[in-house]
């Protein structure tokens, strides 16, 4: 019994240990919901966004409420990694995808025009703007 009992607190503790490791490995599904304060850089400059994220399985749906107004969001997540797509009505309508990591109440990633060939017109003095841009969001308590 004495053997038994010297290693049973180390296979529990062990065991909280894998449990632990483990969590931090899984999709943070039910972590992603919510409300997020989103600043990205856009073709005027920087902008701010609240977006709404509700994730169903590995599809992401919500909203993109920002200077022109509320406009539906979709996309995907698996584990901490997500993107969702976002139609800009213009003019000229556009489409951004952004593609980010998830870690705990921060989402950092990268913003990139869409059906541009990767590319968007600024429209300030014939400037082209990049690939892409970084985005970064931070969760907004309930």
């Amino acid at each position: 019994m004495r053997f038994i009992s010297r290693n049973v607190p180390r296979s529990i503790s062990g065991a909280l240990v894998t449990l632990v490791a483990l969590a931090g490995c899984a999709a943070p599904e039910h972590g992603v919901a919510g409300r997020w304060q989103l600043s990205w850089r856009g073709r005027i400059g920087t902008e701010q966004a609240i977006v709404a994220l509700q994730p169903h399985g590995q599809a992401l749906s919500g909203s993109f409420n920002g200077a022109q107004g509320s406009l539906p969001l979709s996309g995907s997540l698996q584990r901490a990694t997500l993107s969702f797509t976002v139609d800009f009505p213009g003019p000229p309508a556009y489409r951004i995808l952004f593609s980010g990591v998830v870690q705990a109440d921060r989402i950092e990633g990268n913003a990139q025009p869409q059906g541009v060939d990767g590319r968007a017109f600024a429209g300030h003095g014939g400037e082209v703007a990049p690939d892409y841009y970084s985005w970064s969001a931070t969760r907004i308590p309930p």
